[in-house]
């Protein structure tokens, strides 16, 4: 069993670092990109389960616990997109690293967990990168914007694994199912923001983010969450991060400086600190 959920995992986090170079390299707009990737997902999965007898009724209360699990899903998705076209991919992936910081805070607030020096410390450093990359705190800068919208992003993606978590007595794909539909519902009352005028180029790419990544790496990424603690999945997670840089890098020529690497390397070695003192502590 611990040798399938690494090689989930690792599979997983592959295509997650895929996520925000695709989402720049097309022309596809947020809305547009997450119609598309939650619709596929959604039939795919469902026909999927549908074909295995997994469908199945759920009641009221654990149907609202899906809704919210899919809002905050939504959320994730949104910013995300909006912050890697606002910026860059490196920006967008730097951003999202601030997941574990905000899991440190959010562990504390509502999980219970006692607030130690190592967790000050790990905030503290990962806001400092933050700063570090960001050039000017301007919202006319679109560095600023980018970095925002991502860290946000991150925020909204740190509550999913404890919702899963505190969650589990729900069949794992029917979370994911769940995660998926009413996501897409969210995104649904955006249609009319969508743009439909894309090439053939920009539509591989919503495919390969919407069966790649979606229907395949989160799927298998829910199943990782539901079997390890938030701790060692946040820790995990950080790998699909270089993966993002390296590839934005070398596909979209994206520049690094010097400020912007080290901002990168302070937020997410702040991130695994923070985690690996805590899953030290437990």
């Amino acid at each position: 069993m611990r040798d399938r959920t690494s090689i989930q995992a690792a599979i997983a986090l592959l295509l997650f670092g895929c996520i925000p170079v695709v989402v720049r390299m097309v022309s596809a707009n947020a809305y547009t990109i997450g119609i598309v990737r939650l619709a596929i997902a959604t039939l795919g999965l469902g026909t999927l389960m549908a074909l295995r007898g997994q469908l199945q009724r759920v009641p009221a209360m654990d149907l609202a616990r899906l809704a919210v699990i899919g809002l905050l899903f939504f959320g994730h998705w949104l910013t995300l997109f909006l912050g890697v076209k606002a910026s860059s991919a490196s920006i967008g992936a730097i951003g999202l690293s601030t997941y574990g910081a905000h899991l440190l805070i959010l562990g504390a607030l509502f999980g219970g967990a006692r607030v130690r020096a190592s967790d000050v410390v790990a905030v503290v450093i990962a806001v400092a990168g933050a700063a570090l990359v960001v050039p000017s705190f301007d919202l006319g800068n679109e560095v600023a914007v980018g970095m925002l919208l991502a860290s946000f992003s991150a925020l909204l993606y740190a509550t999913l694994p404890l919702l899963h978590q505190r969650w589990a007595h729900i069949p794992t794909r029917t979370r994911a199912l769940g995660q998926f539909a009413f996501a897409f519902l969210f995104f649904a009352l955006f249609l009319p923001k969508a743009r439909w005028d894309l090439g053939a180029r920009d539509w591989a790419g919503l495919l390969f983010l919407a069966v790649g990544v979606t229907l395949i790496g989160h799927s298998l990424w829910v199943n990782v969450t539901t079997r390890l603690s938030p701790t060692s999945t946040s820790i995990l997670y950080y790998a699909n991060i270089p993966v993002a840089i390296v590839l934005s890098s070398l596909l979209l020529h994206e520049r690094l400086t010097p400020r912007i690497v080290a901002g990168g390397v302070l937020i997410i070695g702040a991130g695994v600190l923070g985690l690996v003192a805590r899953r030290s502590r437990a």
